[in-house]
């Protein structure tokens, strides 16, 4: 049976917002930055060979591509082609204008060096704050954007060409959207500094390319359970496995230094030489690129084996940050400019996990506000 033969109607797909609930607040925790933390386990710190974010990004595309892509294929392009360019550019002024407020606030809490031992975003460069129209500059020609909101600077981007990805799909034409999106991929290294956007899309387009044949797939899947079963099994596995050998690395100097060493130091500094730039995140590396699909799928499968029992436990906090994932992005860079200056930095476990789960908490509560869900970003 072929794909298309298989191909089913689909209802909402409840793992895709646990799991965009569960990215999120792995990127806010990792914002917070309250280390040493047993949070570690959970997030990394986004240290790791993929993070949250690359797994965040693979979920936008994947539901472009089927809500306003496979979904929307009978209405009126123009349509589909306007709500995107809206979200758009109305992702871009909130990029702007949370730029604008972050770098102003700076200047209480900062001399541009170090803010705060490094929790708060870096300050504009020199030739950023040259002067204030430079400034004002930098910032609405997107070239500099706050560290805190920089994916609503890539996300914007990527919704603004979304409407010719579209329309080329429509066409049948998906071969050019894959070849272009990893040419775009090949050129950002013919940059002296990369593009990240021109990076990053490699992500949201191929993902988009899933989420177009996405009710196929599952109906492929749901028709022949022994491969869906293998599959699962072969994701899962790879993943988990991945993820240790990424904490074992990416943290291995306790393994290196600490009283029973477990790996010579020579060693373990030829093997991160030769792993770390397959998997560097500035500039994108082709290795973290298919990994963050792998972790992606393996993460999916889990949370669909699971998901009752998720759904059960934490369904209160991930549903709510899931359904609301941008504005929680946007809430969180405004308010930790404030929270990270009035939380002290503290070197217990304890007391950073619990600092860390009353920040997460606040931000819950305040998202499950009206106010909040009409002036948030959803």
């Amino acid at each position: 049976m072929s794909i298309k033969e298989a191909a089913v109607k689909i209802g909402r797909i409840h793992e895709l917002d646990l799991l965009r609930g569960f990215f999120i607040l792995v990127i806010l925790i990792d914002h917070f930055q309250r280390w040493p933390s047993p949070f570690t386990y959970i997030t990394g710190e986004g240290r790791l060979w993929v993070s949250a974010a690359e797994g965040f990004f693979i979920i936008s595309g994947l539901l472009i591509g089927y809500l306003r892509g496979w979904k929307g294929r009978h209405q009126d392009f123009r349509e589909i082609a306007k709500k995107l360019l809206k979200r758009a550019g109305m992702l871009y002024l909130w990029c702007v204008g949370i730029t604008f407020f972050v770098v102003s606030m700076l200047t209480f809490f900062t001399t541009g060096t170090d803010a705060l031992y490094g929790l708060l975003p870096k300050f504009p460069n020199a030739d950023q704050v040259a002067n204030l129209p430079t400034y004002i500059w930098y910032v609405i020609s997107g070239q500099y954007a706050s560290d805190w909101i920089y994916f609503l600077r890539l996300y914007a981007i990527v919704l603004a060409v979304s409407p010719l990805v579209i329309w080329l799909l429509r066409r049948g034409l998906w071969w050019v959207v894959f070849l272009a999106s990893w040419a775009v991929y090949g050129l950002s290294f013919l940059m002296v500094e990369p593009e990240g956007a021109m990076q990053w899309q490699l992500l949201f387009f191929n993902a988009a390319l899933i989420g177009w044949k996405m009710e196929a797939i599952i109906g492929w899947l749901r028709a022949h359970p022994t491969a869906k079963k293998q599959l699962s099994i072969g994701l899962i596995s790879v993943t988990l496995v991945t993820m240790v050998l990424s904490y074992f690395w990416v943290f291995g100097w306790y393994n290196v230094e600490g009283p029973r060493p477990i790996i010579s130091r020579d060693s373990y500094v030829t093997a991160r030489g030769f792993l770390d730039p397959w998997f560097a995140n500035n500039p994108m590396a082709i290795g973290r690129i298919l990994l963050s699909f792998v972790w992606f799928g393996g993460l999916l499968f889990l949370f669909h084996r699971f998901r009752d029992w998720i759904m059960k436990w934490f369904g209160w906090l991930l549903m709510v940050f899931g359904t609301f994932s941008l504005g929680a992005y946007c809430l969180q860079a405004i308010l930790f400019v404030f929270i990270e200056a009035a939380i002290p930095m503290s070197q217990s476990r304890v007391a950073n996990a619990l600092s860390t789960i009353v920040v997460i908490l606040v931000m819950w509560g305040i998202l499950k506000t009206r106010v909040a869900q009409r002036v948030l970003p959803r």
